[in-house]
C-alpha cells in the first residue's frame, strides 16, 4: 500500500517561485525532482518537450493551474513538485494551444505508473477545484504547510 504513495515534501515545494515563463518554472521544479532523486535530468527536458505539444495550463475557479508532466522515461521515484507562483507565469491552454493562461499554481508530477498518473492528475484537479483549499494553497507562504495540504489531498492523510 505505501508503495502507492506519492512523495509530496517541503523540500519539492518553492512557496514564492518567481520564474521568467513556463520552460523556466519547470526547470526550477524538475531541478527539485532531480536533486532529491526522483527524476533524471533527461525527463527535465522530455517535460518541456510534452509541454510544448500537449500544454497543461487550466482555469480553475481561484487561479489558472499548470500540471506539467512527462512519459514514466526518466522517473526514478513518483513525486509532486510544487511552485506556489510569486507573480504570474504564462502557460499554454490545455484546451486551446493558441490561448496562455496565467497560473498562480504549479504541479509538476513525476509519476513512474501510466495508469497511476492519470488518478494523481485526478485528485490535483479535486484540490484545485475545492475553492476552499485552493485558497488555502494560494494564501500559503510556508513550504511544509503547502505540501501537508497537497500530501493530505493526494495520499489520503486525515
Amino acid at each position: 500500500m505505501m508503495s502507492n504513495a506519492i512523495a509530496i515534501s517541503p523540500k519539492l515545494v518553492i512557496p514564492m517561485l518567481r520564474a521568467t515563463s513556463s520552460e523556466d518554472a519547470i526547470r526550477q521544479l524538475g531541478g527539485l525532482l532531480v536533486s532529491d532523486g526522483f527524476a533524471k535530468a533527461t525527463y527535465v527536458d522530455a517535460v518541456l518537450e510534452r509541454e510544448r505539444d500537449y500544454p497543461t495550463g487550466i482555469e480553475f475557479p481561484l487561479c489558472g493551474v499548470a500540471m506539467p508532466h512527462g512519459e514514466p522515461d526518466g522517473v526514478l521515484g513518483a513525486a509532486i513538485a510544487i511552485g506556489r507562483c510569486a507573480g504570474p507565469v504564462s502557460f499554454k491552454r490545455m484546451n486551446d494551444f493558441e490561448q496562455d493562461i496565467e497560473v498562480g499554481l504549479i504541479a509538476m508530477l513525476a509519476v513512474n505508473d501510466p495508469t497511476g498518473h492519470l488518478d494523481v492528475l485526478g485528485k490535483l484537479i479535486g484540490v484545485f477545484s475545492d475553492e476552499p483549499m485552493c485558497g488555502q494553497l494560494l494564501a500559503c507562504r510556508d513550504s511544509s504547510e503547502i505540501a501537508r495540504i497537497i500530501n493530505d489531498a493526494i495520499n489520503g492523510r486525515g
